[in-house]
């Protein structure tokens, strides 16, 4: 037995690397490459580290396409570096002068293949470490570049383990998943975030990459170091002016805006700039030990599917939704006062609705459970709750949310409930991820259902902290999913923080909430619905709202009630914009399913572990 408990321990404790040193001094250094002068990118390159190494930073993040540029037709392979090649051993003079770090994106030409490969590479105070391919390619990448080939590799160095991203790899959550899983300490992302003046919407970056690494860097929990080319440059093949916004980034593992640099815009583009931080890559992340604890793999077997791009579970019927998010403060333990509340806060609305939403064990209120009183709160399924559920449901002809503990055969459940217009349960679903608390008395759910509706479209459901579990907005995204409606008691101290985007990037209206229900929304690409308790304090993100699927592009952003007792309306149409530069089916029909299978692996088990020690294998299980 103490054999087993401490194999399990070896197995948590490798995925939360201890790094190696702490106050670490690290550098978003931002550039402007010119297309296809490599020798003139080095030069300036090498001068740009230089600098950040006598300010004394021990890792330095440059952008994507920093030695060769990008947004040209190749002429030959001049055009091209190798990895490693002219920019790494003209780096490697200063990395080791300094005793230092350095990350720098380059279209990667593959001398055996003659493949090119959108890479980054890290290089160190003993020379060229490792490269990484991307491995989620934008559209336009496809005119040069193919593919990644090499998976999430994960570089062990004196300052912590570092895994490389770039640019459009953070539009898909397993790729921030997959290093964090293999211990990464530190995540350097190479970015060419721009916009063009016929393409520009309100958004400060065509798909605003600097905001999504904002969202998810406490999500993951890893410290993040994100550089963004800025300036403008002229593509004069093309007949194009490109506007590269800056807007560089690092982050803490637990969420904290560490730095930011201003945000280049047409009427006041900037010139290259540098910015610092420093940080422990030690300091434990709370969020990243939280997921790690209560993942569940066995669930998460559709990450290894192939999803055609006609997928036989896409939804695209537009449906118009007017839903009532209600937000109470509860008289705890009294089901009926609370029952009488919602009732009257309802009727209080004049206009039409087809959904209501309510918060967490929405007749009992904020009471804490325990395995003493899970006796006296639990009811089954058709009891009076469930009863009390349908009616309303009923009176108001609408679909209604609600959850409660429920009894079924001596356990016990954390359960939500979707009725239809005549109050007919649509489906159940049963808490699946289980915080330790719950643990003690209740029983996990064992599915990830999605409910189809002729009204909704397909909803799914997350019961209150299982918010803190990626893996489900990227399931539910992949089952195809509307609308996740998720019924909390959140007062803004157990997990999460507000949404914290540098500004300049987005519209400010999408600078609210709280960021693991922007960030299902974003990665799910699926409307995401919380109704929570009226709760102390004034914290915009502690309150209901509803997210959209693209809040930073200006599309929607999130809807927020006020600070009240209310049943706040939000309305919004399913479907109704399918010009966005990311959506459900492209995130869907273009992931890297052949990356996934690490995702779905027992962490105990030998294959996890295998593929978790060899970090720079693609594969798991000897090689594969």
């Amino acid at each position: 037995m103490k054999k087993i408990l401490f194999t399990a321990f070896l197995s948590i404790a490798a995925v939360c690397s201890m790094a190696h040193a702490a106050d670490i001094k690290v550098a978003a250094v931002e550039f402007n490459p010119s297309p296809k002068d490599v020798d003139g990118n080095i030069q300036k390159i090498v001068k740009a580290i230089t600098d950040a190494s006598n300010n004394g930073a021990k890792l330095m993040v440059l952008p994507e396409f920093s030695v060769t540029g990008f947004g040209f037709i190749p002429s030959g392979p001049g055009d091209f570096d190798t990895i490693p090649g002219r920019a790494t051993k003209a780096i490697e003079k200063v990395t080791r002068k300094y005793n230092n770090y350095v990350v720098v994106g380059s279209y990667e030409l593959d001398p055996v293949t003659g493949v090119i490969h959108n890479a980054a590479a890290l290089v160190g105070p003993k020379g060229y470490i490792g490269k990484y391919r991307k491995n989620q390619l934008p559209p336009g990448d496809y005119d040069v570049a193919a593919p990644g080939n090499l998976g999430f590799p994960v570089f062990n160095t004196d300052i912590g383990k570092i895994a490389l991203l770039i640019c459009f790899d953070d539009t898909r959550l397993q790729s921030l998943l997959l290093p964090s899983l293999r211990g990464a300490d530190i995540l350097a992302t190479p970015i060419g975030s721009d916009m063009m003046p016929k393409y520009e919407k309100m958004s400060n970056g065509n798909h605003s990459t600097i905001s999504n690494i904002a969202v998810l860097a406490s999500w993951v929990g890893m410290n993040v170091v994100a550089s963004n080319q800025t300036g403008v440059v002229d593509f004069p093949t093309f007949g194009l002016q490109d506007q590269f916004t800056g807007g560089s980034t690092i982050w803490d593992n637990n969420g904290n805006q560490l730095a930011h640099s201003k945000v280049s815009t047409w009427t006041k583009p900037l010139p290259p700039q540098t910015i610092y931080a420093t940080f422990d890559p030690a300091k434990k992340s709370e969020q990243k030990t939280y997921w790690l604890k209560h993942r569940r793999p066995e669930l998460y077997g559709v990450y290894n599917l192939y999803k055609a791009p006609v997928d036989i579970a896409a939804n695209n019927t537009q449906n118009q939704i007017s839903a009532l998010l209600v937000q109470y403060e509860p008289s705890n333990g009294n089901v009926e006062a609370n029952v009488k509340k919602i009732d009257s806060l309802i009727a209080q609305n004049q206009n039409v609705f087809n959904l209501a939403v309510l918060p967490f064990n929405s007749f009992i209120g904020n009471t804490k459970l325990d395995k003493n009183n899970i006796a006296q709160y639990a009811e089954s399924l058709n009891g009076k709750s469930y009863t009390l559920a349908s009616d309303l449901a009923k009176k108001y002809k609408t679909y209604l949310l609600f959850s409660m503990p429920e009894v079924d055969g001596g356990k016990y459940y954390e359960t939500a409930v979707l009725f239809d217009f005549n109050g007919k349960q649509v489906g159940a679903y049963r808490k699946s991820h289980l915080n330790d608390d719950e643990k003690l008395w209740a029983t996990a759910g064992n599915s990830l259902p999605v409910f189809s509706t002729n009204d909704l479209g397909r909803v799914a459901v997350m019961l209150n902290d299982e918010v803190r579990i990626p893996e489900l907005a990227d399931v539910y995204g992949l089952n195809r999913a509307d609308l996740i409606l998720i019924p909390t008691s959140y007062d803004g101290k157990q997990y999460g923080s507000a949404v914290n985007i540098p500004k300049g990037l987005v519209p400010d209206a999408s600078n609210r909430g709280m960021n693991f229900w922007y960030d299902i929304a974003k990665y799910a690409q699926a409307f995401t619905l919380v109704a929570n308790y009226q709760q102390s304090g004034d914290k915009e993100y502690v309150r209901s709202g509803v997210y959209s699927l693209v809040p930073e592009e200006g599309y929607y952003p999130p809807n927020i009630a006020p600070h009240k007792e209310i049943a706040y309306q939000a309305l919004f149409t399913t479907h109704a914009n399918n010009t966005l530069w990311i959506n459900q089916q492209q995130m869907v029909v273009g992931r890297r399913y052949d990356l996934a299978t690490p995702l779905t692996l027992d962490m105990k088990g030998e294959c996890f572990q295998e593929w978790q020690t060899n970090s720079t294998a693609r594969g798991v299980c000897k090689g594969q």
